[in-house]
This record gives C-alpha cells, structure tokens and sequence, in this order.
C-alpha cells in the first residue's frame, strides 16, 4: 500500500476506532504474556511462614494465598498497550477537529492500558500488600463438588488476575465507545469553529434543546 493510499484510508476513518479495535490484539496477548512470564513469589523469598499460605475449612473448603510483583504485573499488562499508539498515525491529517479527536482516543487508549488493569485487580480481591514491597496479594478457594475439586494454584490465581483485568478494561471501552459517539454533537454544540473533514456544518441552530439535541 502506498504512503498516499495508506493517508486516505486513514482520513476515512476515526482513531476512535483504532483504540476501539486494539483488544483484538491486545487482549490474546495480555494474556499470554501474563500466563507465561507473570509467575508467583514464593513466600519464603518474601519472609512469610510457609505453613500459614494455605488453610483448610473443613474437609473440602481449601484457601490458599499467593503473591505476584505489581509492578512485573503492570508492565505485562501495559505492553500490549503499544498498539494504541499508533492512533499517533492520525497526527498525519491536517484537520483540527480529527486531532483533537486523536487527542482524546490516545488519552483514553493509555488510561485503559496503563491505569485501569491494575486498578481493576486492585479492587477485586487482591489486596496491595506492601510490607517487603509491593504486591497483588490474592487467595484462591478449591472450587468443585466431592470427588471433583479444583485445587488452588498460582495458575488459577494468575487467571483470576487476568479475569479482574479484563473486566476493568471491559469497562473502559464502554466508556471509549461512548465519548466516540457523543464527540461529533460535543464538537457541533461547543466548538464549532473546527470542522469535521466532511465539510463545514449548518448554520448555528436558533435555540437548543436539552443537551445534545438542536433545532
């Protein structure tokens, strides 16, 4: 595809969708990248009693605890987040009002990559725990029914952190979806001196009603 090819099929488009597309990629390998490199500390290197990770409630109900690097956990998770930067790409269009909306898809793609993941899982039930530095402390519970149970693990407790993740950054492309559909009447209410590359809009109506609806 050629350079100029390449600049129409972008001023044909949104960068709100670019960030709204990215977890097709970014979501796989969050998760690989998580899985395979984001491994459990072990509680002797952290200067807790072995014997005191695990409880047992009962013959069935097992609980145990298991701790993970916040800020190894941050950059795994973050990493995948390099795709919305290319949203950068929309910097090439030399209309105002797709650059401030490149503004705004790119704030919103870093919030979603860098912040929320982490604070998702910090909400859920892993705890911060920060006493010989700084940790997502979790307890996984035996799920199952008798004869059939799941144990826990660092594994499972590595997916459930994932899970947490994942719900956050659900959250945040809702939000996403939403600014990109109420940026085109924001824009024609407050700021009408940029203008859409479509072409200039319609003279300023005489009266608005309610907040996005004009006659």
């Amino acid at each position: 595809m050629s350079q100029e090819r390449l600049l129409q099929w972008f001023r044909r488009r949104s960068p709100f969708v670019w960030v709204l597309v990215t977890p097709v990629v970014t979501l796989p390998l969050s998760a690989l990248l998580l899985l395979t490199l984001g491994g459990e500390h072990e509680a002797a290197a952290l200067g807790l009693p072995q014997n005191e990770l695990c409880r047992f409630d009962g013959l069935l109900a097992q609980t145990c605890t298991y701790y993970f690097d916040f800020w190894r956990t941050w950059l795994l998770l973050a990493i995948p987040g390099a795709f919305n930067l290319l949203v950068l790409l929309w910097a090439l269009h030399r209309n105002g009002y797709v650059r401030l909306a490149l503004g705004v898809a790119l704030a919103l793609g870093l919030v979603r990559s860098l912040v929320v993941p982490v604070a998702a899982i910090g909400i859920s039930h892993f705890a911060l725990f920060s006493e010989v530095g700084l940790y997502f402390q979790g307890e996984v519970i035996a799920g199952g029914g008798v004869g059939d149970i799941d144990p826990p693990s660092p594994e499972r407790a590595l997916r459930q952190l994932l899970t947490a993740a994942w719900i956050g950054g659900a959250v945040a492309w809702v939000v996403t979806l939403v600014v990109w559909q109420v940026y085109e009447p924001l824009m024609a209410r407050y700021w009408r001196s940029l203008e859409p590359p479509w072409g200039p809009r319609p003279e300023e109506p005489k009266r608005w009603t309610g907040f996005l609806h004009r006659r």
